[in-house]
């Protein structure tokens, strides 16, 4: 009942990050890096549905590209250079058509930890004192996926903000947010508030970024979709695909 309540909750959550009130509202780059990230542990989720081993780590690690080349319009210098998917097919056209504006100057620090062009580990982490609090938005879908432990969970969440960044600090409330989505989202806690402004405030998390996951949050306790705002119809065959894998055959 918990795995499938997960990926009912999917959808809504991702959406909730978008703006409703104001449609044409731009939308932080590090919400966008949310998005591709689904999409590669989608991809990893998928191969493992097809008894095919595939590396968590590289999945995350290629979706982030996909991602820097999303904001930057290239890849970096010397990176691998991965076919786009659905996802990042669909955000590009989203934008290129003006229905999606990305917030100025949004997403620098995460943009700088990749643009070496090399795959970062939790042993040897980029920007290893670097703390900002926009990581915590990339890591909300950890929260959600269905079928592994919390061992394993943890693990993924470490991998995927040392990616662009290191400080402990920062990696540790990554960790607790992940577990307060997974909580939320499975039925276990029906008020995250109080939690999730405890860990907002330990890395001083900005308000643009506290709202965000603050809707998001109450997205996975509620579970409704709120299908409006810019580069919706993106989002929502994203959480189609997600269903569709994911699911029980």
């Amino acid at each position: 009942m918990t795995d499938a309540r997960l990926i009912d909750r999917f959808s809504p959550v991702l959406l909730a990050a978008l703006p409703r009130e104001e449609p044409q509202a731009p939308v932080h780059a590090e919400v966008l890096h949310q998005y591709c990230l689904s999409d590669g542990l989608l991809e990893l989720l998928d191969w493992t549905r097809q008894g095919v081993g595939a590396d968590p780590l590289a999945c995350m690690w290629l979706a982030s590209l996909r991602w820097y080349r999303l904001i930057a319009g290239q890849f970096p210098s010397g990176a691998p250079e991965p076919p786009a998917r659905d996802a990042d097919a669909a955000l590009l056209k989203a934008i290129r058509s003006r229905q999606l504006r990305v917030g100025e100057g949004t997403g620098a620090v995460s943009l700088a930890g990749l643009a070496e062009g090399e795959m970062a580990y939790p042993s040897a982490p980029a920007q290893p004192e670097s703390a900002d609090a926009a990581a915590l938005l990339r890591v909300v879908p950890l929260g959600l996926v269905p079928y592994i432990d919390q061992q394993m969970r943890r693990s993924w969440v470490s991998q995927a903000v040392s990616l662009t960044q290191g400080a402990p600090a920062l990696i540790e409330a990554a960790e607790q947010l992940v577990m307060l989505v997974h909580r939320s989202a499975s039925g276990e806690l029906e008020e995250p508030s109080s939690e999730l402004k405890e860990i907002l405030t330990r890395v001083e998390a900005p308000e643009e970024i506290a709202q965000v996951l603050r809707v998001q949050l109450q997205a996975c306790v509620s579970g409704e979709p709120h299908p409006r705002g810019p580069a919706v119809e993106a989002v929502t065959a994203l959480g189609q695909e997600w269903a569709r894998v994911t699911r029980p055959a």
